[in-house]
């Protein structure tokens, strides 16, 4: 008899977002997204969780789903049913992520992503960062590597981390899904200001 799944909810800043946590990696190295009517070449655990009203799209990176629902229904709610049809992926005898899924983002040309991801940042991140001071900047791409860098207000900010996994990491791979691994070189202890900018310490607000 095979061990029960053992499976951790967490609630994201973004309401409309839950990731859950298993003990073992789904996928290595990959980050996958499947919206609700594409392809999802076989993978059971798209094909389960799209079977739950209200699920839009489903991000996999490691040991980690992440959810998103298009659904007022609350997490506390959906959460059994993300779960059981999670369970049911596992025991359908399926793949859980089809090896076709993967060797299409591998299929996918690199050659603009440099242009691609300087276009998301000049159009729509940077100026969302604006108003607390601060910016990304495209470092490096090495292949399907990415290095960013954030600067002013978010360079050294306390919300700098939450700012690059839940808002940069997530609109990068929404316009360049073949983009394998994103990592922050910023020199974040170099930060004028690394936690809040505020005159009155107990009004103080995170500047991302």
């Amino acid at each position: 008899m095979s061990s029960p799944i053992k499976i951790t909810g967490e609630l994201a800043p973004d309401p409309s977002m839950c990731m859950f946590h298993l003990e073992q990696p789904l996928v290595e190295d990959w980050t996958l997204r499947f919206s609700r009517g594409d392809e999802s070449h076989g993978s059971a655990l798209a094909e389960h969780l799209f079977d739950v009203e209200g699920i839009a799209r489903i991000t996999v990176s490691g040991s980690t789903i992440t959810v998103v629902k298009n659904t007022p229904a609350p997490w506390p709610l959906l959460a059994g049913a993300v779960g059981a049809a999670i369970r049911a992926a596992f025991a359908s005898g399926q793949p859980l992520i089809a090896p076709e899924a993967i060797e299409a983002l591998k299929a996918m040309p690199t050659d603009g992503i440099a242009d691609t991801v300087n276009a998301l940042f000049e159009n729509e991140i940077n100026p969302a960062l604006a108003s607390h001071g601060g910016f990304v900047r495209l470092a490096k791409v090495e292949g399907r590597d990415l290095q960013i860098e954030m600067g002013g207000g978010c360079q050294g900010c306390a919300a700098s981390k939450m700012t690059m996994k839940y808002g940069v990491e997530n609109a990068i791979r929404r316009v360049a899904p073949h983009v394998r691994h994103i990592t922050d070189v910023t020199d974040h202890a170099m930060g004028e200001n690394p936690y809040y900018k505020s005159d009155d310490p107990a009004s103080a607000t995170p500047q991302n």
